[in-house]
């Protein structure tokens, strides 16, 4: 599948702000158009395999990930972010699982579990929570929609 990455969409420090990995062009493509509305840089993938070879590069602070992607599944590309990248932030999403275990979520540095249809509010506000404090855990936000769709913990 092919790459689709949005041009001069670097930060001053060199890095994405946000890192779109959706093989839906057309979610992804509402996701990016949302959040570059909002004033942020976004870079998207369609293919999770090439995410796992450019996440180092692009360097995002946050990635949203859609946990089923044809060639590789959303907590494998979480594992190798939170090891390229331990800074970033990750959030999963996904139409067809309605939840994934706290511990997993945990494990990867998964701060947020969303069902799709994502609300872009929703999200766009926990994004700027991530950017202003890209520390925070899935239980430190105090927002209960960062375990919304999540169970356990």
């Amino acid at each position: 599948m092919k790459s689709v990455r949005s041009d001069n969409q670097r930060t001053e420090s060199g890095g994405t702000e946000v890192l779109i990995i959706e093989d839906d062009v057309l979610q992804a493509h509402e996701i990016e158009i949302y959040l570059e509305r909002q004033g942020y840089t976004v870079s998207k993938l369609t293919a999770g395999s090439e995410s796992l070879h450019n996440v180092a590069r692009i360097d995002p602070k946050v990635v949203i990930v859609d946990y089923h992607l044809p060639d590789i599944d959303g907590m494998t590309i979480a594992a190798r972010v939170h090891r390229l990248v331990p800074q970033a932030a990750v959030i999963l999403m996904s139409g067809r699982i309605d939840f994934v275990h706290s511990e997993a979520l945990d494990r990867f540095g998964v701060v947020a579990f969303f069902k799709k249809p994502i609300n872009l509010g929703a999200l766009r506000r926990l994004v700027s929570k991530l950017l202003k404090n890209p520390s925070l855990t899935r239980k430190q936000l105090s927002s209960p929609l960062s375990r919304l769709f999540s169970l356990g913990g």
